[in-house]
């Protein structure tokens, strides 16, 4: 152990600056790979909030609703039961369900809680001020003005929002971001295992006397490898740690610090769990990245 140690320093001196560059390599291209990861997680949070399927969001009138529909106040059961077979009744309408006040103010409450300022509104209001709504699925995403039409109309619904107007432009957004920092990340990917391979070409051209004595000695494969393996693992932990230090940096300052707080009433943003699911597979890529090309080229080059 104390030899592979010391071969370990020697060829970490030796090659310092390849070093140095493949986990820089390896770190960009890490945090482009957990940035992807976690927007994706994003983009599933706020599908599962609005509903991946859903394109209109009908909202029934609550006592303290201003619109024309609304002058008998909270919508009563009759109402209800009207709308209810309009939109069963309407071929454009695949299915719809039904979310209560109680259930809409906790979805608000897991929405404005994120914020300081959220928390502070949702003090003065109850379930009584959430109205009951109804989340309709379309055949058509394309057909939504025939349903919008009629429903809007009856007394008792307080508005008719398409959401899929809404938030289609986010959902774009979010999935070219995320394709473009997995896109990216796969470029630096491959560039560092070329620094693998070229790291470990160079450094047993450096050391072909030694390892033909290690050979002629008769020492095991492994033996020979072990440095080498060694060498990239050390690379590839130094890479998670700064590739989890900068996702960790992104989460608290941008997800936790701004949007949170700022747009923390638009959707349910990612948490410190989902972030450290991704610190952790960002690790396995990294190790994965460093081991098997190693295990490969030192196969290649030692001949062992």
């Amino acid at each position: 152990m104390n030899f592979t140690l010391r071969e370990l320093g020697s060829s970490l001196s030796r090659n310092k600056t390849m070093t140095i560059s493949l986990v820089v390599t390896m770190s960009v291209s890490l945090v482009l790979v957990a940035l992807g990861l976690l927007i994706q997680a994003q983009t599933e949070r706020t599908e599962q909030y609005f509903g991946e399927k859903l394109q209109l969001q009908v909202s029934l009138c609550t006592d303290g609703s201003r619109s024309d529909t609304c002058i008998g106040g909270a919508a009563s059961d009759e109402q209800k039961q009207a709308v209810q077979e309009a939109l069963n009744d309407n071929p454009e309408v695949k299915s719809f369900e039904v979310r209560t006040a109680e259930e809409n103010y906790e979805a608000a409450r897991q929405t404005f809680g994120q914020s300081d300022t959220g928390r502070k509104q949702l003090e003065v209001l109850s379930p009584e001020n959430f109205p009951e709504s109804y989340f309709v699925t379309l055949k058509d995403p394309q057909e939504f003005e025939g349903v919008m039409s009629q429903v809007s109309g009856m007394d008792g619904v307080n508005s008719v929002l398409s959401l899929k107007d809404l938030l289609g432009p986010l959902f774009t957004a979010l999935d070219k971001l995320k394709w473009a920092a997995i896109g990216t990340s796969l470029l630096l990917v491959l560039a560092a295992i070329l620094q693998v391979s070229n790291t470990i070409r160079m450094t047993a051209h450096a050391r072909r006397r030694e390892i033909s004595i290690m050979r002629y000695v008769g020492a095991s494969s492994w033996h020979i490898q072990l440095p080498f393996l060694l060498e990239s693992l050390l690379a590839a932990l130094i890479s998670a740690a700064l590739a989890a230090a900068g996702l960790a940096a992104f989460t608290g300052f941008v997800v936790y610090g701004f949007l949170r707080d700022k747009l923390g009433t638009f959707t349910t943003w990612v948490r410190w769990q989902e972030a450290i699911v991704v610190m952790g597979w960002t690790t396995i890529l990294a190790l994965l990245l460093a081991l098997v090309p190693t295990l490969i080229m030192t196969r290649k080059y030692l001949d062992v």
